[in-house]
């Protein structure tokens, strides 16, 4: 139908443009904390988590009222809501009030990813599933993957103009999805998750696979807040890279995450696959370990390449396994997001102390020993599970 055809693509393009002011508006706050307060490492890795924390209280807090709204409502109050608190801590230059603000800023983004992520899968599963993910993916990770280069060029001119600049990308979204709503009655339409589910009569079919899934998107979460948060840190101040070259290898990152979005969505052979959940993980931590003596620009940007690669497998096998067979999706996608997001927190906290305290390469080996531990727990967990239905079998 050419309403779901332009549903699709609303989804998509509002995807890509959030994700672009939020990872710009997440770039560019590690400058500004820099430039305007001077903080230290450690301070600046616990204000970019002060966002991710009270995006996961609000995930964990907002019980019905998630699964209550229709979907396109829920994403216009939470663009309304970020672009508000970005402007507030602009006017105000004050840490406790800037603090603040990134808390209110984290609160209202739990209204967009949840329900997003609900909207393109509802009534999705196997091949039909995998497309509307590789859409989603495909569309946030390009956005992720511009707005490295195009923060740090914003960054160099000023970080007001970089945050403004973000802000007018959500306002252009707001003002997309209220035209879209109103001139297709179809996507006006869409009721919320609760009232789906009363009128379809569904049965849940999910995977323990999920699980093993959901461990990975932590780990792999936690590499990549230190990569956003603590990287762009260690290569201003110890590698002596200027702003633009950091957003590169951040762009290198981006568009290889991208590229891999889009294969994955366009084959099979990953789906419902416990070793390829296992293996990720475990190429990332040896990913980290090998990267300990890393110091030139180009070692770094191969480690951003695979990283990139290993990022998507990560990101897809949860979002994937988490919501197949699901029943009441938005509380799947909060988990997703919910475990994103402590690795989020995980990263950027743990990762500035760190690095405050040890410096980057010890960064790398504590995250490198987080992932072995996890998939090595998994691992041995899986083989008790097999041993033991083998013996209630026999």
């Amino acid at each position: 139908m050419k309403s779901n055809s332009i549903q699709f693509h609303t989804i998509n393009l509002a995807s890509f443009f959030s994700q672009l002011a939020i990872a710009m508006i997440n770039l560019t706050l590690v400058y500004h904390l820099r430039y305007h307060y001077n903080l230290p490492s450690a301070l600046i890795g616990l204000a970019a988590a002060m966002g991710p924390t009270s995006y996961l209280i609000a995930c964990l807090v907002k019980g019905k009222l998630s699964s209550n709204l229709r979907p396109r409502h829920a994403i216009m109050l939470s663009l309304a809501g970020m672009s508000g608190s970005i402007l507030l801590l602009l006017s105000v230059h004050h840490l406790a009030i800037t603090f603040s603000c990134l808390f209110l800023y984290g609160m209202w983004m739990s209204f967009l990813w949840p329900h997003v992520e609900e909207w393109f899968s509802r009534g999705k599963e196997g091949e039909e599933l995998s497309k509307a993910v590789n859409g989603f993916n495909v569309s946030w990770s390009l956005g992720v993957a511009l707005s490295s280069y195009l923060a740090g060029l914003l960054i160099e001119q000023s970080t007001i103009l970089a945050f403004l600049v973000s802000i007018g990308f959500f306002i252009a979204v707001f003002i997309g999805i209220w035209t879209v709503s109103t001139l297709v009655p179809a996507i006006r339409m869409v009721p919320s998750e609760t009232t789906h589910i009363e009128t379809s009569g569904l049965t849940d079919r999910s995977t323990p696979l999920r699980f093993y899934a959901w461990i990975g998107i932590v780990v792999l979460y936690s590499g990549m807040s230190i990569i956003l948060t603590i990287f762009p840190l260690y290569a201003h101040e110890e590698l002596l890279l200027r702003e633009s070259r950091v957003g590169l290898l951040l762009l290198i990152r981006g568009v290889t995450s991208c590229i891999s979005f889009y294969l994955l969505g366009r084959f099979s052979f990953w789906h419902f696959r416990k070793s390829l959940i296992f293996l990720v993980q475990a190429l990332f931590a040896l990913l980290c370990f090998s990267a300990l003596r890393f110091s030139s620009l180009i070692f770094y940007g191969i480690f951003f390449f695979l990283f990139g690669v290993l990022f998507s497998f990560a990101y897809t096998q949860s979002i994937f396994h988490g919501s197949s067979g699901a029943i009441r999706r938005s509380t799947r996608m909060i988990i997703h997001e919910v475990l994103l997001t402590i690795g989020t927190i995980l990263g950027s906290v743990g990762g500035g102390w760190f690095y405050q305290k040890f410096g980057f390469a010890n960064v790398l080996l504590a995250v490198g020993i987080f992932g072995a531990v996890a998939v090595g727990g998994e691992l041995l967990f899986s083989i008790y599970i097999q041993r033991r239905f083998r013996y209630n079998g026999a």
